[in-house]
């Protein structure tokens, strides 16, 4: 059987052509993957700017300074009471309350009108919410089954922490 060179190369171009478009159409997926994990990080940065600028502003309008901080107490259910001013001051101290963190894993919360800080230390810890992805609400209290009913973990634990050791 005598092979004729110029079909070989006719196959063997042919075979290169089918190669060459297949590499582009794998390139061109590639490229589509890549505008799409893109847009998903993008997507990402946008949801945690988002979810800080709106943490952000709820805290800010939670603030009772001057002499309208009387009224807005009163009127509004979304201000904090004089007794939550210090658990509030202690969980804003903190980077374990991770407002734009606690949005993103609880939307729900965002209806509330309440900031983030001031969900976890009114309903959050009660439905065992984590303030944040460095505490575990419920590990922490299963690991000191001392805390009453009513005490906010994050703060206990961030007041034990700051007491001095004896």
């Amino acid at each position: 059987m005598v092979v004729d060179p110029d079909v070989e190369v006719a196959k063997l171009r042919e075979k290169l052509r089918l190669c060459q478009l297949e590499l582009a159409k794998a390139r061109r997926q590639q490229e589509e993957l890549a505008e799409a994990s893109l847009s998903h990080d993008e997507t990402e940065q946008r949801l945690v700017d988002l979810t800080r600028r709106l943490d952000g502003r709820l805290v800010q309008g939670e603030s009772v300074t001057g002499p309208r901080g009387w009224l807005k107490r009163r009127v509004l259910s979304t201000m904090p009471s004089p007794d939550e001013d210090d658990d509030l001051a202690v969980l804003r101290s903190s980077a374990l309350m991770d407002g734009p963190w606690y949005f993103q894993q609880y939307p729900e919360v965002a209806s509330t009108g309440l900031s983030a800080s001031l969900h976890y230390l009114r309903h959050g810890a009660g439905q065992g919410k984590d303030p944040g992805p460095e505490f575990v609400t419920a590990t922490y209290r299963e690991q000191h089954p001392e805390i009453a009913d009513g005490v906010n973990p994050l703060v206990h634990f961030l007041r034990l922490a700051s007491e001095p050791a004896r």
